[in-house]
């Protein structure tokens, strides 16, 4: 019997073309139209319960005593989450797919929700939850980004053009982590129950959410990833050597450069008096709003041919520290805002730029374990507050200053060296347009 038997005449047997194509399309007819947002939302909703923790230091300080230390440790805690999240979970998912360790974070990031709410018996909980929630921003980070890639190329997306998954997985990711603080604090500042209705909202945003992800496709199956992988042993490592001798010397400076932005300079620019915590909000809201909004420009600086969106964003960085430095030296607070916002604008090039060119030189059975990797180094630059704070008790700030400047020549000179080299060799990687529209996975 035709498929297409109400509009058309039966054909024998269902082999007429249209049959032919309408019988591998009624799986996806039912998935929703632009598969890689839920994907990517997935970014967004776990660093919201993340960083929405943050905006809610304060209160845990004044209404239940926690020193200084205590809450400190529970920071602490969430790195001992995250980072060997993101070094296992990127080469799990390479094995077993994207879709099911997305959902377990999501589901995770939840649970971590729930156990924070027991803040009202006492600290414990709150530990519980820290972990988790750094267990769960590790994986997904790791998994999702790749997963928001394979979904933002044939046959799942046929109109969006190379680099969007990069583009795409970062600005989500962002707008978690700027959200959740922003959403946490609000409602602990002048909602009833500040304990409990922050991680309420997190936990409700994401029930629809998990449904939502339930019906994506999986882009990655067993067979597939066996596949590439035995595709790519002629080629073996390039990607690893492209990822150790140019995204890795400018990794770190992703977050090293935000962190500088808005928590080293209101900390050393002089000349500020009692007007520090007003323009340590300002240099937040600048350097992560030029983080965000230079973004969609990073993937227009990329090119196949060498390295310049890192190239690009590593040089934005070190103009940026410069700047730092000279509104040490001059004692100009202005000057140190137009840093934050060079600062900014470096970290989120610097972020699609490294996202890019994994994405570019990864085969698909390493694309995971190399993004772990990726953003492992890039929150390396979370330290940068901290080293700096330690240094300052024996060395001036300006020197401090002066000693980053060249550590990021450095970064920048070894990119530069290496910007051509191990580049990807299917120009296929590069462009999934121009590769074969064959889906790689069951329909």
């Amino acid at each position: 019997m035709c498929l297409r038997s109400s509009r058309r005449p039966a054909c024998r047997g269902g082999w007429c073309a249209p049959c032919r194509i309408e019988s591998r399309v009624p799986a996806v007819v039912s998935r929703p139209a632009r598969p890689w947002f839920p994907a990517a939302l997935s970014l967004t909703m776990v660093g919201w319960g993340a960083n929405q923790f943050v905006s809610l230091l304060v209160y845990y300080r004044q209404h239940h005593g926690f020193s200084e230390v205590l809450v400190t440790s529970m920071l602490g805690i969430y790195v001992a989450g995250l980072v060997p999240a993101l070094l296992l979970g990127g080469r799990y998912s390479d094995r077993t797919g994207r879709k099911r360790v997305t959902i377990f974070a999501v589901s995770l990031s939840m649970a971590a929700s729930v156990a924070m709410m027991g803040a009202v018996f006492g600290a414990a909980p709150l530990f519980v939850g820290r972990l988790m929630a750094g267990t769960a921003t590790g994986l997904t980070m790791a998994a999702a980004t790749s997963w928001v890639k394979e979904l933002s190329q044939a046959p799942w997306d046929l109109k969006s053009v190379p680099g969007s998954g990069a583009r795409r997985a970062s600005l989500l990711t962002a707008a978690g982590f700027w959200l959740g603080p922003v959403a946490g604090g609000l409602l602990a500042a002048w909602a009833p129950a500040p304990e409990v209705l922050p991680y309420a909202v997190h936990i409700l945003l994401c029930v629809p959410l998990l449904v939502i992800l339930a019906r994506l496709p999986e882009t990655l199956t067993r067979q597939h990833s066996q596949a590439s992988r035995s595709a790519g042993e002629p080629h073996h490592g390039e990607g690893r050597r492209r990822f150790r001798l140019v995204v890795a010397p400018a990794a770190p400076w992703v977050f090293a450069a935000g962190t500088t932005g808005f928590a080293v300079i209101p900390a050393v620019v002089p000349g500020l008096g009692d007007g520090r915590l007003a323009y340590a909000t300002a240099a937040v809201a600048i350097t992560l709003g030029c983080s965000v909004l230079i973004q969609p420009l990073a993937r227009r600086v990329d090119t196949v041919r060498n390295a310049r969106s890192l190239l690009t964003g590593t040089g934005v960085v070190l103009i940026g520290l410069c700047l730092v430095l000279l509104a040490i030296l001059l004692a100009s607070p202005a000057l140190g805002l137009v840093a934050s916002a060079t600062l900014g604008s470096g970290s989120g090039l610097l972020m699609v730029g490294g996202l890019l060119e994994i994405q570019r030189a990864a085969e698909p059975h390493e694309l995971g374990a190399l993004t772990g990797y990726f953003y492992t180094l890039a929150y390396a630059g979370f330290l940068a507050p901290t080293i700096v704070a330690f240094l300052a008790q024996w060395i001036g700030g300006a020197w401090i200053l002066a000693g980053m400047v060249l550590l990021c020549a450095a970064s920048l000179g070894m990119v530069a060296i290496n910007s051509r080299k191990h580049l990807p060799h299917a120009l296929e990687r590069v462009d999934p347009s121009a590769a074969s529209t064959k889906p790689h996975t069951r329909a």
